[in-house]
């Protein structure tokens, strides 16, 4: 399997298969119908487990990223995976205005002069 991108944590690499499911509940679905066909003699039972199962099959049939485990796995060449190669559509940072900064930096040098002036004393 080629390499894809997650579209939700960025990650690149090999997805794996989603697991199939409950084995033990399959296999009471199976138990169950296969016992009342036989006892009541209605073999149209059969068609419950069987597409029980092929529905299974069909929605567990699904890769997933191995960092997050969301099913969110793209190829590198589709329009989605070229979008994901360039990271994130934003960035959220904070930057004090400069004049904020100025001051900030300027109230702690006066504490800083004041605490050293009260150690001499």
């Amino acid at each position: 399997m080629k390499d894809r991108i997650c579209t939700s944590c960025y990650h690149v690499g090999k997805p794996i298969k989603q697991g199939p499911g409950s084995f033990f509940v399959d296999a009471m679905i199976w138990m169950t119908f296969i016992s009342l066909s036989i006892l009541s003699a209605i073999f149209v039972l059969m068609i419950i487990p069987i597409a029980w199962t092929l529905y299974h099959l069909w929605v567990y049939d699904k890769t997933t990223c191995p960092k997050c485990e969301r099913i969110a796995m793209v190829s590198l060449t589709s329009r989605k995976g070229r979008e994901a190669l360039n990271g994130p559509k934003w960035v959220v940072s904070y930057k004090a205005p400069e004049a904020e900064q100025a001051h900030e930096s300027k109230q702690r040098h006066d504490d800083d002069q004041n605490d050293s002036e009260s150690k001499m004393v």
